[in-house]
């Protein structure tokens, strides 16, 4: 074991003893479970399957502008050796804005990662590839957007339809093409928000413009429900108001719902926050998590449905002063909603999780891992395996790299709400 690797442990463990007392403190070998990424790895992402296979992919730095996309799969305690999607000196790296890899029946179905091209310091496309066939290990690039502007496409959510086929959703910054600074106003050159199912054929289908106006650069998120999907983004009103929208997509026609807001935060703010929002379904109930910063309050929200993401409840706050966002959410089988967020402490952040049992009550947070509160420690990530957390962030001293760790599900402690 190297030297590094024998006083990270220590690093942790004082770190973890200086926090507040009300918060739940972990056992430290929770960390030590093979994690795949090697030294040089960041900006993880997770996806989970419908057999509960845990799709985690990384973009590792090979040499000074050489990177590639690797991923492993996490099951029943073991992982799989990583592979290499892709090696290339024009990957477009952004600590918010990172691949993914998405599977289905214990397979992989597509991966994505971003292709710089010429014409700006934003100018990147979407690339998306298939397991190959024949010997081949990966079908050629897809790229589900045809405009051929040197603008920015990304921020990409993907869920599989079939072993050979996606339904994507992205950020497309075609009507930005020329903007100009003064022109940011301009909804005819706003950010728009699209969607288009993907084979590995390289077919394109039911291509679908799903908002004429969003926030520039905050994340999507899909999620499969009962004859569809459900998305989430951060929206853009005239009046600059940057709340969370949600639609849902028809898998019979091929056609979104109108947008309307999950709740109105009304967060004014003249530009991105880069912060986007999280969803998950079981059966009928969702929960959307995000950030916002409305009247100049920090605060991480979750709001539940009950109904299939058709109406919601007032959001419950799960975090205040100090967050910085970059939440996640997932719901059990049992009815309980985690929520994860990074928290800033001075120069370092703390990923932390909460949960809302199915009777409302929120538990105590936990502190789960520890980085920097830079863009360059990314956003974290988690899933339910098992009777466990599974989280992933980027560490970004000593040594940057992804770290992950298993937060069991009976470490979270039950308290009374706050009355806000």
């Amino acid at each position: 074991m190297s030297i590094t690797k024998k006083v990270m442990p220590l690093i942790l463990l004082v770190l973890f003893m200086s926090a507040c007392e009300t918060e739940r403190q972990r056992p430290i070998f929770e960390y030590a479970f093979n994690n795949p990424a090697d030294v040089g790895s960041r900006y993880a992402n997770l996806y989970q399957d419908n057999e509960g296979r845990i799709y985690m992919s990384w973009i590792m730095g090979i040499e000074e502008d050489i990177n590639a996309l690797q991923f492993s799969t996490f099951y029943r305690n073991q992982w799989t050796m990583p592979q290499t999607v892709r090696v290339s000196t024009d990957f477009f790296v952004n600590w918010a804005d990172f691949p993914s890899v998405v599977g289905m029946n214990g397979e992989v179905v597509a991966a994505h990662w971003l292709r710089k091209i010429e014409g700006g310091p934003y100018a990147y496309n979407v690339n998306l590839v298939f397991p190959g066939t024949d010997g081949q290990r990966w079908t050629d690039p897809v790229t589900p957007h045809l405009d051929g502007t040197a603008t920015e496409h990304g921020f990409v959510s993907l869920e599989p339809l079939a072993e050979d086929r996606v339904l994507a959703i992205w950020l497309d910054g075609r009507n930005t093409e020329g903007r100009e600074h003064h022109e940011y106003e301009d909804f005819s050159k706003a950010m728009t928000l699209r969607s288009a199912e993907v084979s590995a054929d390289g077919e394109i289908t039911r291509k679908r413009v799903i908002d004429e106006a969003v926030c520039d650069c905050c994340q999507t998120d899909l999620v499969a429900v009962e004859g569809g999907f459900l998305a989430v983004y951060r929206d853009r009103t005239e009046e600059e108001i940057r709340d969370i929208s949600i639609v849902r997509y028809d898998l019979a026609t091929g056609e979104w719902s109108e947008p309307r807001p999950v709740w109105n935060d009304g967060w004014e703010i003249r530009a991105c926050p880069v912060n986007g929002p999280r969803i998950d379904s079981r059966g009928d109930r969702v929960a959307v998590a995000w950030f916002t910063m409305a009247d100049d309050e920090e605060n991480v929200l979750v709001a539940l449905s009950a109904d299939g993401g058709e109406t919601f409840d007032a959001p419950i706050r799960i975090a205040g002063a100090d967050a910085l966002g970059r939440a996640d959410t997932f719901i059990t089988d049992e009815g309980s909603v985690f929520v994860s967020w990074l928290e800033r402490r001075g120069d370092f952040a703390r990923v932390m999780i909460r949960e809302i049992k199915p009777d409302g009550t929120l538990s105590l947070p936990i502190h789960a891992g520890t980085t920097e509160a830079s863009r360059a420690s990314g956003f974290p990530r988690m899933m339910q395996t098992d009777n466990q957390i599974f989280v992933v962030w980027t560490q970004t001293a000593p040594q940057l790299r992804v770290r992950t760790a298993l937060v069991p599900l009976t470490d979270f402690v039950r308290e009374e709400p706050e009355i806000s």
